[in-house]
């Protein structure tokens, strides 16, 4: 269990139910005590009593480590605001206090997208596809991902060639921090990461292919 992820699953007993989920964007299933909550398009049922998160329904993609998604989950319902996505992508080291702290153990993976998509901008596209995104503007080609219905991560990559290496670049919408503490952010493009390496980059899943 990561460090936080006891007190965040505390934070969501302490909220009305009701409100966070209409603050997250996630359904609340009142009888049953539970939350559903889209996760790259695909639908989690968030449990505060078993303090768990697992899937529901048919999933076409499986986290093979969802160490961050355990955290994630019900801390986002329990501190999502009412703000809406603001629509304007910026770099996190823009954040309040993003500058000081996107660096060191907290880098953001943007190498690890460049590595593993640099050469491959379609298998790029597929992947960001895959996970509920969709086209965005930006380098050669870039993808916009809902991690969660308010927390949206736009990748942009550029591709190599003879003269300069691939690099990509990960942004967040402006109103990510009234929902995430600048920690939690930092999670949630890693997650967002691992699961693009996961799918499409070196070494994925084939699916037998």
């Amino acid at each position: 269990m990561l460090a936080g992820e006891l007190e965040a699953w505390k934070k969501l007993e302490r909220r009305d139910p009701e409100e966070a989920a209409a603050c997250a964007g996630a359904e609340y299933w009142e009888e049953e005590a539970l939350f559903v909550l889209p996760v790259f398009g695909q639908a989690y049922l968030v449990d505060p009593d078993g303090r768990s998160v697992r899937e529901i329904g048919l999933h076409e993609f499986h986290l093979d480590d969802p160490t961050h998604l355990n955290l994630l989950a019900p801390l986002y319902i329990a501190s999502c605001a009412p703000t809406e996505p603001a629509g304007k992508m910026i770099s996190p080291g823009s954040l309040p206090g993003g500058a000081a702290f996107f660096k060191g153990p907290h880098e953001i993976p943007n190498e690890v997208i460049a590595h593993n998509f640099g050469s491959a901008p379609e298998k790029f596209m597929q992947t960001g596809t895959m996970l509920a995104g969709s086209s965005a503007s930006g380098g050669d080609t870039a993808v916009l991902i809902p991690v969660f219905p308010k927390l949206i991560v736009t990748v942009i990559l550029w591709t190599g060639d003879l003269e300069f290496p691939p690099r990509a670049q990960m942004l967040l919408d402006e109103a990510a921090s009234h929902h995430l503490g600048i920690d939690a952010l930092w999670a949630a493009l890693v997650m967002t990461a691992q699961a693009m390496v996961q799918l499409g980059g070196h070494g994925a899943h084939t699916n037998g292919e």
